[in-house]
């Protein structure tokens, strides 16, 4: 008869957690992608209906702002967060964060637009996103100045 040592009960539960600790780590990692960001979306056409969303006096150069439009379809009220890049610009992006579709806010203190669940960060100069772990570009909306107003179209 051969004698051969079995492992302790103790040494087959350490050794089953740590195995399992390793491969739900590895799955789970940083929360980063490597994936490069994709190519910001055109502006897209003004059509449907112009929604009024703020008075032009209330978005300087170089600002931007949280507003709420209406999507024409439900009527539903949509967050849209707005960047004035000049005296004849205003750019308009969804304020939902691409990365699992938190809220993103123009409050920031790096002049950009900002998601506080997971800390993705959004240039206003075209909606890319510059700190991840979000990589897609916010999606635009048309937007344009109408006499002393922005308008908005969600259609």
């Amino acid at each position: 008869m051969t004698d051969i040592a079995r492992p302790a009960r103790r040494t087959v539960m350490c050794a089953s957690a740590l195995l399992g600790s390793s491969a739900l780590l590895t799955a789970c990692g940083n929360g980063e992608s490597a994936a490069p960001n994709p190519t910001p979306g055109q502006v897209p056409q003004s059509t449907g209906e112009a929604q009024t969303v703020l008075p032009l006096a209330d978005l300087p150069e170089k600002a931007r702002a949280q507003v709420v439009a209406k999507d024409p379809a439900t009527g539903e009220e949509i967050g849209v967060l707005l960047f004035r890049k000049d005296a004849k610009t205003v750019l308009a992006y969804s304020s939902i964060c691409t990365h699992q579709g938190c809220a993103v806010t123009p409050k920031s203190s790096k002049n950009d637009f900002y998601c506080a669940c997971h800390g993705s960060r959004f240039s206003p100069a075209d909606g890319s996103a510059t700190a991840g772990p979000a990589i897609e570009a916010l999606p635009r909306y048309a937007c344009e100045i109408k006499g002393k107003d922005i308008v908005v179209y969600l259609g």
